[in-house]
């Protein structure tokens, strides 16, 4: 019996190998980090913006203002990390339509704050005029790459300009709403 381990030498030697085992398996794994982290980015960014869908669906505007301003965020880092032109200009509209998802919710919560009868505040009308801004140059930009491969980019092409089609008219219809001034229908 080995006095030293215990009586048990054997154990010392299977975590031995395993741990040597795991130092050599975490070396050979390093290598697609890089690809799992933007794997992990784009799925993040996918959750945020399903969280923010959910929360406007619960009349939370501001915890969906967050979740979405969050969102952008992780597109931007997707369009600084992006290797190809058509693909960081994709992440690039996101990250516009989503600011502008932003400021329609955050006008949204403070229409609410401030009574919510119309006309809205100054500031409410601000944020859907900047938004509405912001929509616009995610469309532009959305219309400067008509052919962007691989699929799940054009996939991801289509559903931006389906989102910034509806914002728009939200927007539109917000403004109305609001009793805002007639900034964002003269364009």
């Amino acid at each position: 019996m080995d006095r030293q381990n215990g009586g048990y030498g054997w154990a010392n030697t299977i975590v031995h190998v395993r741990w040597s085992g795991l130092a050599v398996l975490s070396i050979l794994l390093m290598a697609p980090l890089s690809l799992a982290q933007v794997v992990g980015k784009l799925g993040e960014m996918d959750r945020l913006e399903q969280q923010a869908d959910d929360l406007a669906a619960q009349a939370d505007p501001e915890g969906a203002a967050l979740a979405i301003g969050k969102a952008a965020m992780m597109a931007d880092l997707l369009t600084t990390e992006s290797q190809k032109l058509a693909a960081g200009e994709i992440f690039q509209a996101a990250s516009l339509l989503y600011r502008a998802q932003e400021l329609g919710f955050r006008a949204l919560a403070l229409f609410e704050r401030t009574g919510g009868t119309p006309p809205a505040p100054a500031g409410v009308c601000q944020y859907l005029f900047q938004g509405h801004q912001k929509l616009a140059d995610s469309k532009n930009l959305l219309g400067r790459t008509p052919s962007v491969s691989p699929e799940e980019i054009k996939v991801r092409r289509e559903k931006l300009l389906q989102k910034n089609e509806e914002w728009e008219n939200l927007f539109l219809g917000l403004h109305k709403d609001f009793a805002c001034s007639d900034t964002l229908t003269k364009k």
